[in-house]
């Protein structure tokens, strides 16, 4: 609804018009429409041509029925409600409601633009302890990765050393061994005389020991104890010279007696015969790295593999060079 004195406009709830009133309302009424306000403010309208009941005692029959012709005749007009200034302010006009709107919006939004600044604030201020925490664990991780470089440097400096004086002191316990021979296969016995086997063996190979020859004679533990084969049995001659006489000796004796080498029943010991090798007193590391070569050679067909002077040498054939086994990366030259 539009009113015809201030044109502001209403909706029906406002204007207190039900729907069913405001389709029975025709174009004149609807145009012509004022609101609850503007009605306020009109003048009244004069009364003095109302007509006035006469003051009349009522004492008779028909002084009643002539009040009652009389009150008949009275035209009675309805009393018009003045509104209250309550009921005006109830009317909320298009104006006054978007001004409400737009208050309690924007004070709604100031308050969540101030939470949204007070949270914006936090996470500043925990971004900013992050950083700097970050900066020292940076920091410390630089300083940490230094200090992991330099002990990495050392470490294979380390190493590199170990490996030198492991290898130094391999060849010192192998010069040290120069001068005695290694016999494995010789039969254990209570009332065995080691000293007298190990003069039969020179007899035997036509290389005779004098008394000044043998300085020491022993057996020494098993490298492993769950074997079932005797002791080697380790000499200790007077010098290198006469360990490689008699190496050599033993050599010549089993070319010669190809069908019946050097064995124990050739050193005087009864029982089933098994052979006896004579060789070079290695060290365990040697000893190793020897049966490794051994294993390698006949896996890739090498013919030869001896030891000279405590150094171990694999040959492919007789045409081939002799390969020089240092250590187990040397194995992988056996091809």
């Amino acid at each position: 609804m539009i009113c015809a004195s201030c044109k502001q406009s209403y909706d029906l709830l406002c204007a207190n018009i039900s729907l069913k009133r405001f389709n029975l309302l025709d174009k004149d009424r609807k145009n012509n429409w004022n609101c609850q306000e503007c009605l306020s403010k009109q003048p009244k309208t004069d009364n003095s041509n109302t007509l006035v009941r006469a003051t009349r005692p009522a004492n008779s029959d028909e002084d009643t029925d002539h009040t009652l012709r009389e009150e008949r005749n009275v035209t009675t007009r309805a009393k018009k409600q003045r509104s209250s200034p309550d009921s005006v302010e109830s009317y909320v006009t298009e104006s006054k409601l978007r001004e409400i709107i737009k208050q309690e919006i924007t004070q709604l939004v100031s308050e969540q633009l101030a939470n949204i600044s007070l949270q914006i604030s936090g996470f500043h201020e925990s971004l900013s302890f992050l950083n700097k925490q970050y900066d020292v664990l940076l920091q410390m991780v630089n300083e940490r990765n230094e200090t992991i470089n330099t002990l990495v440097k050392k470490n294979d400096n380390l190493e590199s050393q170990v490996k030198t004086l492991t290898d130094r002191i391999g060849q010192v316990e192998q010069n040290m061994r120069s001068s005695n021979i290694e016999l494995n296969g010789i039969p254990e016995h209570k009332t065995e005389n080691l000293i007298k086997t190990i003069q039969q063996l020179g007899s035997l190979v036509e290389s005779p020991f004098e008394d000044s020859d043998i300085l020491h004679v022993t057996r020494v533990a098993k490298l492993n104890k769950e074997s079932d084969r005797p002791r080697s049995v380790i000499v200790k001659l007077r010098s290198q010279r006469r360990r490689d006489e008699l190496l050599a000796a033993v050599i010549r004796y089993n070319k010669n007696k190809r069908d019946d080498k050097l064995n124990s029943g050739h050193l005087g010991i009864g029982g089933r015969r098994v052979p006896v090798f004579v060789s070079e007193h290695l060290t365990p590391t040697n000893k190793h790295l020897h049966a490794a070569a051994r294993k390698k050679a006949k896996e890739t067909g090498s013919k030869f593999v001896w030891i000279r002077d405590g150094r171990i040498f694999v040959r492919k054939n007789e045409q081939s060079p002799a390969i020089f086994i240092k250590n187990e990366e040397s194995l992988k030259l056996i091809m």
